[in-house]
This record gives structure tokens, sequence and C-alpha cells, in this order.
């Protein structure tokens, strides 16, 4: 299972990207790319710091960074974690 209970594809790679928009970029636009981004999981709109919390998962590097540059392309300023392991919390 990968870290939101999801099974990755084999030794996908997966990271936690914050988003802030930047330049005027629309909440409206950039939500409809993040649903047609493939390597998008999940997300999140924040109040705070940043606009977003993205999920993605890839299958190598080279594409996390292609995913990642897609989301600065879309009017983000991007700030990016990768994830080591999913930590189980017991029955919650």
């Amino acid at each position: 299972m990968d870290v939101m209970g999801h099974p990755p594809a084999p030794s996908a790679l997966v990271a936690l990207v914050r988003v802030r928009l930047v330049g005027g970029a629309e909440h409206e636009v950039f939500e409809r790319h993040l649903r047609a981004e493939p390597a998008v999981m999940d997300a999140w709109r924040l109040a705070g710091d940043c606009d977003y919390e993205v999920r993605l998962t890839c299958p190598a590097l080279a594409d996390l960074d292609s995913a990642v540059n897609e989301l600065r392309n879309a009017g983000g300023h991007t700030s990016t974690t990768l994830v080591l392991h999913r930590v189980t919390l017991g029955d919650r």
C-alpha cells in the first residue's frame, strides 16, 4: 500500500508537493490541470502558506521531475518531498 492506503505501482516514487499559485493563476484552471495529470493521485486545497498539497506517484525520477514541472507550468511555485514509507497507525 502507498502512503494513502492505495496500491502503488511496483517501485513507484511517491512525493508530496506543496504548491503556491503565482502570477495570477486561477484555482479553477489549476484544479482542471490536476484532474488531467496522470501522476496526481490526490490533491487538497489548503488555507495557509500554500494553496495545495498534491500527492504524485511516478515510476521513475524523470517522470516525477516532469510532473512537478507541469505543476510549475500550470502556475505553481512548488516544494517537493519524497515519501520514504507509510507509518501504520493501527485501526484508524
